[in-house]
């Protein structure tokens, strides 16, 4: 069969028997193509939207695994890509919300911590990072310079053997923004204007890691290349033919925009959509208005469609150097992201349109169009990227391997993915654990100092919640209070308990 990459033919592996990590050579060690999307939700075809423009990616999934049930540790983006990328979970972090700039946070907590890419670096790869891997205010100005062998690519045009500078629209195109802008605000929300697809910063940076890819291809030493492109993020910008991909009118609206019933909180908690309200020409109170969903809505597809593009760019350049068939492709999106669902827009909740963030692996040897409807959670990266290239997994991993869901195993890896997060950093605040089982959530808050370093977690429980997903797949309702629903609450708490053990005792 032939998959084809924005007009670029590639051949798709062959299905083969699974290889175990033991017996891949050194002198074969398969490559990896790491691609981190900003704030992007599992709103793509092969995740079961069928009106979302992703041909490439859907593509990519077909030749891999794209995993249905996967949850990220916070939906915040410096934690999320703290976690995975060190492999350790928040609560060993201390990494809940997005840290002040401060200089190499990651090694003044953690100096002798080995990253995912370093240690593919310890281990002979050539590594090479470029947009947004890690999140800036974790990393020193060489995004951990300590994990690449190649320095890091800032910009674009900062690349060697890259294409330069584009064509100037992108600096006019802020310029005019801010300069609309009304005072305070940072300009408009959405952006649609008829330029060329490296006009913007993503465009031209997929082109530089194409070069990349086709540089690193002719070399013997394996590479792991990790690219992070911006959109979907604020604002939500793509050139015009990505937005003339969709009819503005026909666009889906949430279903459900209001906050759940007999919910602890109302939506002030969840910062009243404090991301979004930044913008110009968004309302700072209330909901916003039908209007305004479609225009974002639109913008937010519109910038997926453009992510999927760009995608489609550095998966030619692999097929068109001859390193596709040794390399593994991960593609995950470090949080998911409310467009409207329960009146919210933006990330940083405990809900599922939050916490759930698309992954996918396509790695040599292993079946192809595959679904795993399991939970995973993105701690389990780290030791899965391990495993498919012959390494060895550090000891600190708190992860679980994701292998035996590549291959004919259905098996069961985890009972829940915990997720968690603190609406602000105070000394008088709340942090909140989320576990989602295939069923249930439960969601439990407990009081906590989190104006230091190391939070002061306390048994004093605030609130909790529970939905259940088999009949009410919106979260309408809070369950918690029900006294029909107290058998099932009561094994959830216990769940939580034996998933958590590090936490102090539930004060009853």
């Amino acid at each position: 069969m032939k998959i084809i990459f924005a007009g670029i033919l590639l051949s798709a592996l062959a299905p083969l028997a699974t290889l175990h990590a033991a017996d891949v050579p050194a002198s074969k060690k398969p490559n990896v193509l790491f691609i981190a999307i900003d704030d992007l939700k599992p709103l793509l075809g092969c995740y079961g939207a069928s009106w979302i423009k992703s041909p490439n990616i859907d593509r990519l999934a077909a030749r891999g695994t794209r995993f249905t049930a996967n949850y990220c540790q916070v939906s915040f983006c410096a934690p999320s890509r703290f976690s995975l990328l060190t492999g350790l979970r928040p609560d060993t972090t201390h990494i809940v919300v997005n840290p002040a700039k401060q200089d190499d946070l990651l090694r003044k907590r953690f100096p002798d911590i080995v990253t995912l890419p370093q240690h593919f670096k310890n281990n002979g790869f050539l590594t090479c990072a470029m947009g947004k891997v890690f999140d800036g205010r974790t990393v020193d100005d060489g995004h951990d310079t300590a994990s690449w062998s190649v320095p890091y690519v800032r910009r674009f045009d900062e690349a060697p053997g890259g294409l330069g500078k584009p064509p100037g629209y992108q600096n006019k195109i802020t310029q005019q923004r801010l300069a609309a802008a009304a005072p305070g605000t940072q300009g408009p929300p959405v952006e649609c204007e008829d330029v060329p697809d490296n006009a913007y910063y993503d465009g031209a940076m997929a082109r530089t890691g194409a070069a990349k890819i086709r540089e690193f291809a002719k070399g013997k030493q394996p590479f792991f290349l990790a690219v992070g492109f911006l959109r979907p993020h604020l604002p939500f910008i793509a050139p015009k033919k990505y937005w003339d991909l969709y009819d503005r009118a026909k666009l889906p609206l949430a279903p459900f925009q209001t906050m759940p019933a007999s919910s602890p909180h109302d939506i002030a908690f969840y910062s009243n959509s404090g991301e979004l309200r930044a913008w110009s020409d968004v309302p700072k109170t209330g909901l916003i208005p039908e209007a305004l969903q479609r225009e974002l809505i639109h913008g937010y597809a519109a910038s997926v469609s453009y992510s999927d593009a760009n995608v489609a760019l550095l998966m030619a350049a692999l097929e068109e150097s001859g390193a596709l068939e040794n390399t593994i492709v991960c593609l995950w999106g470090d949080h998911g992201w409310h467009l409207g669902e329960h009146g919210h827009w933006g990330k940083v909740t405990n809900y599922e349109d939050a916490t759930r963030a698309p992954l996918i692996i396509a790695a040599p040897g292993h079946r192809q169009d595959v679904e795993v409807k399991a939970i995973t959670e993105f701690l389990d990266v780290y030791p899965t990227l391990c495993d498919l290239a012959g390494l060895s997994r550090p000891a600190h991993l708190q992860g679980t391997s994701l292998t035996p869901l590549l291959g004919e195993s259905r098996a069961t890896l985890h009972e829940a993915a915990i997720s968690q997060m603190a609406p602000n950093a105070s000394k008088d605040g709340v942090m909140g654990w989320t576990l989602r089982t295939p069923r249930y959530r439960y969601v439990e808050w407990r009081r906590a100092d989190l104006s230091t370093d190391t939070p002061r977690i306390t048994g004093q429980v605030e609130s909790v919640e529970l939905y259940d997903y088999q009949t009410d797949p919106l979260e309408r309702e809070n369950l918690a209070g029900k006294t029909e629903h107290a058998a099932v609450l009561k094994e959830q708490q216990a769940l939580f308990t034996k998933l958590l053990p590090h936490l102090p005792k539930r004060l009853e």
